[in-house]
């Protein structure tokens, strides 16, 4: 079972975010889509998934946002990107990509570890 990751942000996340999230982190790899573009992912040379992000869904209802994610500081209208990390090696580097992709779009991420 994967790490889950929720990356909120007022501002949709773009494919362009999520490869220069990729690429900070290891310039080596790359981004495939999956389902029609529901779900990218960044991958090594072998097609092992490091990260999969979902497309953002927006959430206008503040107390959604209060009730699903009470952590935040952001207030809605937001973006909710959920995305998934293995565990080991290849997901710290998933969750590395996904705290990059929070910051660059200036959003929060939530790393969930089991604990």
């Amino acid at each position: 079972m994967p790490r889950d990751l929720l990356v909120l942000s007022t501002t949709a996340p773009s494919l362009v975010d999520f490869v220069n999230a990729g690429a900070s982190v290891d310039p080596e790899l790359r981004v495939r889509s999956l389902d029609g573009d529901a779900v990218v992912e960044v991958v090594d040379d072998h097609g092992t998934a490091h990260v999969s992000v979902q497309h953002p869904e927006r959430v206008d209802n503040q107390e959604e946002v209060r009730r699903l994610a009470p952590w935040t500081t952001l207030r809605a209208p937001l973006w909710w990107t959920e995305a998934w990390a293995p565990w080991g090696a290849h997901g710290e580097v998933g969750v590395a990509i996904a705290r990059a992709l929070a910051a660059e779009v200036d959003g929060e991420l939530l790393v969930e570890d089991g604990s």
